[in-house]
């Protein structure tokens, strides 16, 4: 059997996997604190959202790209059952490209390919969280646009790393470090078209629904720290997590823009993210999704530390889960809490560890220089 061949089949296995959890917990076959899924919560499993048109008729909390997919799962479902199955058939095509294109970016840059297996195809958030919610449909996108980049296509790069923006918000993390690697004739393009794709998403619901359109980019901005977020052991009001996580995400992230700039884009982008969900009033169990590809991609990942940081994802979302839906005790909230404290740090850990091994592999090769 082919490599290729095989991540297919692989990757169908993993994807089916992680949609039978979250189906058997929508029929009850298994209790909704082990198979709850975002994809099957009771927003998400009403007949009538295919009966009104996102950001003209209904606001939805995700951007657009994720708001349709949701919208046209149901009009080609036409039933509960035709959602769930057509859900998991294109996360699952979705997965498998990002897959097929992370095994192809390793042999680009010369890493080692069975890390594609470790770090993204058996990775345990991939088997719980890739039908789960949707942020397989941006991961790819994201791998996508690494690819073209590092194939000289930035204008394809722009394009699906735009429209990775528009289907969650993380991948624009990534763009300032693109343009930083090209010249200033292909910045200037690359962000053209990364705001032009965008906007021509985004037009026609701009003018002609904009006090629903805005409601995503409002809730957000309103919205409080899930219970599993670091922020909310802090008691503090909303408009004070905002400023701060704001203000401590910013800060470190210029300095990456402008101080680190010389390092791989891998690796830049793995901090800026990682940096992101330290800080982020919102950490929902699925993020740990949008690392996969820079841990696959980075060598200075390893086993145990990525397998540390899956674990306590897992303990956090099982253990809040069961808090919130089976049994109100304290213990299952102190459980929580005290993952979230070690999954941040584990987090901590990865951003200091990528910058620093970076750093002297810099040296390294800088000092060979002068041997």
């Amino acid at each position: 059997m082919g490599k290729k061949l095989l991540i297919v089949v692989l990757v169908l296995i993993v994807s089916t996997l992680s949609f039978t959890r979250s189906f058997l917990g929508l029929i009850g076959d298994i209790p909704w604190h082990y198979g709850y899924s975002d994809v099957f919560n009771e927003d998400r499993i009403n007949e009538e959202l295919a009966k009104q048109l996102p950001y003209l008729e209904r606001p939805i909390e995700y951007p657009l790209i994720t708001g349709f997919f949701i919208y046209l799962m149901w009009y080609l479902g036409k039933s509960l059952l035709g959602y769930a199955i057509f859900t998991w058939i294109f996360l699952t095509i979705f997965a498998i490209i990002a897959a097929i294109t992370l095994y192809k970016l390793c042999g680009l840059l010369k890493i080692g390919k069975e890390r594609i297996f470790w770090f993204y195809i058996f990775a345990p958030s991939l088997i719980v969280f890739g039908v789960y919610n949707w942020d397989v449909i941006a991961v790819m996108l994201t791998v996508l646009a690494v690819y073209f980049f590092y194939n000289n296509k930035h204008w394809h790069s722009a394009i699906f790393l735009s429209l990775g923006l528009n289907a969650k918000l993380f991948p624009v993390l990534i763009l300032p470090f693109m343009l930083l690697k090209t010249n200033i004739k292909q910045g200037v393009k690359m962000f053209s078209i990364f705001l032009i794709t965008s906007l021509i998403l985004n037009l026609y619901f701009i003018i002609y629904g904009f006090d629903v359109w805005k409601i995503t980019y409002l809730f957000h901005g309103l919205r409080e720290p899930n219970i599993d977020s670091i922020w909310s052991l802090t008691n503090l009001n909303t408009g004070t997590v905002n400023m701060l996580s704001v203000v401590l995400f910013l800060a470190p992230y210029l300095v990456l823009i402008f101080f680190h700039r010389k390092y791989d884009l891998i690796s830049l982008s793995l901090a800026s993210i990682a940096l992101f969900l330290i800080v982020n009033k919102i950490f929902s169990p699925q993020y740990i999704l949008w690392l996969l590809p820079f841990f696959a991609l980075s060598q200075t990942m390893t086993r145990k530390v990525f397998y540390s940081l899956e674990t306590a994802n897992l303990v956090v979302f099982f253990s809040t889960s069961y808090w919130i839906f089976a049994s109100k005790e304290q213990v299952f909230w102190m459980v929580s809490n005290i993952f979230t404290i070690v999954r941040s740090l584990v987090l901590i850990y990865i951003l200091y560890s990528v910058l620093v091994k970076r750093q002297t592999q810099e040296s390294s090769q800088n000092q060979n220089l002068y041997i």
